[in-house]
């Protein structure tokens, strides 16, 4: 015989398990107006406002031109931006290789800029431009600060790009020596000539200055107690000093003021006889 269960029996568990269900429905509601309440109010505080933006990697240009350009501002708010829009932004800015943008901690921005770095300084008709590391020319605002040589000559886009990848490959120790460089007047000479902050001149062939110059240290200490003078590495490796290729400045200079005294002094004789 089958149990018959009286409906008036489970009415107390039924009303429990209902009160249970509204409660949990009720807290689901309250949880979930709370949190969009406080997202509201978090939005509309200074705590969702930029604070400190950092900039890393910034020569070519200054930190507010990057800023205008990735149209991100402090004070503005931190999610009011696409990082990935902006960094395309900066990367399209002349100079710039690479970008890119994340948020950092509550209210701080990092901007990390990877620019093409710039190698040399080169006189264009008494303007200087820089010479980046891909060959191209670049005119800054203002001038950054930057130890690199003065480039004179190298206006075609081909002969600039080359000189370019040969100081890329340079050993740092020697770069940092180079304080000149001069291209040649003869447009069929592939050779340069570089002042050497040294004290030596260094004359060679531009597609192989890189790897002639991978002994410069060694070759300097072979003529160290020597005077200086030119270093020829297009063919082969020479040295030949200033004093004979342009003589003994001092004894040309005592020559030259013995002259004037000379001129003078008949000067002065020719001044007595018309007396």
């Amino acid at each position: 015989m089958e149990k018959v269960i009286d409906i008036e029996e489970r009415i107390p568990s039924m009303r429990k398990k209902r009160r249970k269900k509204t409660n949990r429905k009720f807290i689901f509601i309250l949880l979930t107006f709370v949190m969009v309440l406080l997202v509201l109010l978090y939005f509309q505080s200074q705590a969702s406002k930029i604070d400190v933006v950092k900039m890393n990697g910034a020569v070519l240009h200054d930190k507010e031109f990057y800023l205008q350009q990735a149209q991100i501002i402090p004070g503005d708010s931190l999610w009011g931006f696409n990082t990935t829009e902006a960094a395309e932004r900066l990367q399209d800015v002349e100079g710039v290789q690479q970008a890119s943008i994340t948020r950092k901690w509550f209210r701080d921005v990092d901007i990390t800029i990877q620019e093409w770095t710039p190698i040399a300084w080169i006189d264009q008709k008494g303007q200087y431009a820089l010479i980046l590391e891909n060959g191209d020319l670049f005119v800054p605002d203002s001038e950054p600060v930057v130890d690199i040589p003065i480039v004179n000559g190298f206006e075609e886009d081909d002969t600039r790009k080359l000189l370019a990848s040969q100081l890329l490959e340079l050993d740092d120790s020697v770069y940092q020596l180079v304080s000149e460089i001069q291209e040649p007047e003869d447009a069929d000479s592939d050779q340069i000539i570089l002042y050497m902050d040294d004290g030596f001149e260094v004359h060679a062939s531009l597609g192989t200055l890189a790897e002639k110059l991978s002994y410069y240290a060694e070759i300097v200490d072979q003529l160290e107690g020597s005077e200086k003078g030119v270093i020829d590495v297009e063919v082969g490796t020479y040295f030949t000093p200033y004093s004979k290729l342009y003589g003994n400045q001092e004894d040309t200079a005592k020559e030259d003021a013995t002259r004037e005294d000379g001129t003078q002094e008949e000067g002065d004789t020719s001044e007595s006889e018309d007396e």
